[in-house]
């Protein structure tokens, strides 16, 4: 019994050894990406179609209405670039579900 335990052990071990590792994020890449949508409280206080549309695209503004449920979906993707030409690598989500029933 203890030597299947040990040999459990050893194998489960082995399988996390193995896994690949997890692509954090740095502070400064967190940073790089922020700061590569410029200025996004002028892009919003000045509501200008063109700066909007260009906030938008760099976080990969995502929104799905539920008109029957009253709700949406809302997600954002920044990617990680990878060089200059602007390759882009691993990415950082967020996703909520937002109520729009009590919305005016």
């Amino acid at each position: 019994m203890i030597n299947e335990a040990q040999r459990e052990r050893a194998a489960a071990r082995a399988e996390l050894e193995r896994a690949p590792v997890p692509n954090l994020l740095t502070d400064a890449e967190v940073y790089a990406m922020i700061d590569s949508l410029g200025d996004v409280g002028a892009a919003l206080s000045e509501a200008k179609r063109d700066s909007l549309a260009n906030l938008y695209t760099g976080i990969n503004l995502q929104v799905l209405y539920e008109p029957r449920e009253k709700v949406a979906d809302v997600s954002l993707r920044l990617g990680r670039r990878v060089n200059s030409a602007g390759v882009r690598g691993g990415s950082c989500a967020l996703t909520t579900r937002l109520s729009l029933d009590r919305v005016r």
